[in-house]
């Protein structure tokens, strides 16, 4: 269907049954009535002044078994851990080989820092275990 207004065809049939109203466009121009740019409807401009945020980098780490400090309350062992900082955000998970063993031994990561993890467990390792871990926000 469309619409004139006099000769002025001013409302055609758009994609999927929709209306568009012919000319509308126009008034956005940058010679128009009502331009738009980026940054009226919220957009970055097209010259950025930013960088953009780091990779996220992943590597896997070892805990020794014979590394572990022994407390009444279980144990604790901190590591290396390449571009780690106390800002970014740490994923951290078992290695799939060694799940059933982190697992029973309640091994989780609870300090981070500048270029380390400390991890606690409530019960010894019964022997070495590797760690996954994901940073973002770190530096490469």
């Amino acid at each position: 269907m469309a619409v004139y207004f006099g000769t002025n065809k001013v409302l055609d049939n758009g994609v999927g049954g929709t209306s568009l109203v012919l000319g509308h466009g126009e008034t956005h121009a940058a010679a128009g009535s009502d331009p738009i740019t980026p940054e009226s409807i919220g957009a970055a401009p097209a010259e950025h002044a930013h960088d953009y945020a780091p990779m996220p980098f992943i590597q896997t780490v070892t805990l020794p078994q014979s590394a572990w400090t022994v407390y009444s309350y279980g144990c604790v062992q901190t590591v290396s851990v390449q571009n780690m900082r106390g800002s970014s955000l740490a994923l951290v998970a078992s290695h799939p080989n060694n799940y059933d063993e982190y697992m029973a031994a309640r091994v989780r990561c609870s300090v981070q820092g500048w270029g380390a993890l400390t991890f606690a467990s409530k019960k010894l390792p019964s022997y070495d275990l590797n760690v996954n871990i994901l940073i973002m926000g770190g530096t490469t």
